[in-house]
């Protein structure tokens, strides 16, 4: 049986809680949804709506138009594949390769997304006899989808990236494969599968993990991080990460309130560490509990995947443990406190929380954090 676990920001309805004991773990509390073991469960936090997909059942709620806890129920035409939870519309793929969108209003439905076709070099363009370019046949596959606060990016089975809905860049060769695409609010990250990371957008905060900060408006290989396989990536607000086959964590960009698992106040408090950190910086992370066990490596503990929030980040190791950072005013990082902590800048561990590698899911939302859990 499948449970879904939430902390963090609730203000608008966007999760109605099961009643009873809640005390699931740690700060979070156990959800209504409509959850069934025959259908896969895709699900998408935004700022002030949450979006999830059962089938081709779509479910929204939360400050859709006008007030709090507003709820919307659609359907689709196939089984849905992925959501992307945008301001101004949700992105819904399904498992056909079409994209639809939906605006966040009461009154809303499913609306095709059209794609513009993307360039081919080694084809000669067919015009009209007056001299007009011919739509070409066909609507491009969608493979992967990310939204952002000003972000909404979609990558073809052709390879082609979409800055929704025009084509952005086409990456050469069918050898190349995407294997995660992630959004932060104004920058993207895209993983190969050979373990190469590519970035653009908005990178004054340093969230594209270049040297110099400034604006790329198509991908760019992550240089830092080239000839280092990546196996994983996040995007959070301003901020992003990376593990590698290593083991290894990597985190870059703002700073601000420890979203980077690094230090904001040097010890005394009397000056501050950079805000920005425009390059990879590689973390040596607390031990934990595990190596206590004389049976266990540090093999055993490695980072496995990366989350992140519009300041939060969260990081699951091999043994299960899930591990912390960043902005926690509305509780987003799940530590419960008898003080209110602002945040934590470095990597602490949620005890009494396990985690499955193979069926457990973390969803993170700009001010909250989603666990899909077996029971």
């Amino acid at each position: 049986m499948r449970r879904l676990l939430f902390t963090g920001f609730n203000a608008f309805g966007q999760h109605e809680f099961v009643t009873g004991d809640t005390d699931s773990a740690a700060g979070f509390r156990e959800i209504n949804a409509p959850l069934s073991e025959q259908n896969q469960c895709t699900i998408s936090v935004g700022w002030r709506y949450s979006a999830l997909a059962l089938g081709r059942k779509l479910y929204m709620r939360g400050l859709l138009e006008f007030e709090p806890h507003e709820c919307v129920t659609l359907e689709a035409v196939d089984n849905i594949k992925a959501l992307a939870a945008g301001e101004a519309y949700c992105l819904v793929l399904l498992h056909s390769g079409q994209l639809y969108r939906v605006s966040i209003k009461i009154k809303t439905e499913l609306q095709a997304v059209r794609l513009e076709a993307p360039p081919r070099p080694n084809s000669a363009t067919k015009r009209s006899i007056f001299g007009t370019t011919k739509a070409q046949p066909g609507s491009p596959i969608v493979e992967h989808i990310a939204c952002g606060s000003h972000m909404n990016v979609a990558v073809s089975s052709e390879n082609a990236v979409y800055s929704i809905p025009s084509c952005l860049h086409q990456f050469p060769g069918r050898q190349f494969r995407v294997k995660q695409l992630e959004c932060g609010h104004e920058h993207a990250v895209l993983l190969s599968r050979n373990g190469d990371v590519y970035t653009w957008g908005n990178g004054l905060r340093g969230q594209l993990g270049q040297s110099v900060l400034k604006t790329e408006e198509t991908p760019h290989l992550l240089e830092a991080l080239a000839g280092i396989k990546i196996t994983r990536i996040a995007a959070g607000g301003w901020h992003s990460a990376a593990i590698s086959a290593f083991g290894d964590l990597y985190t870059w960009g703002l700073n601000c309130s420890g979203q980077l698992g690094i230090r904001v106040m040097k010890p005394g408090g009397l000056l501050k560490e950079p805000t920005v950190y425009p390059l990879p910086q590689l973390h040596d992370l607390p031990e934990c509990s595990c190596s206590k066990n004389q049976e266990s490596s540090s093999d055993d503990c490695a980072p496995l995947r990366v989350f992140a929030g519009s300041r939060h980040t969260l990081l699951i190791r091999r043994c299960g443990g899930l591990w912390v950072s960043g902005w926690s005013k509305y509780g987003q990082l799940g530590k419960r406190s008898d003080r209110q902590v602002e945040f934590l800048d470095a990597f602490q561990a949620l005890e009494r929380i396990r985690l499955s590698q193979e069926t457990d899911q973390i969803i993170c939302g700009p001010w909250a954090t989603l666990l899909c859990v077996e029971s």
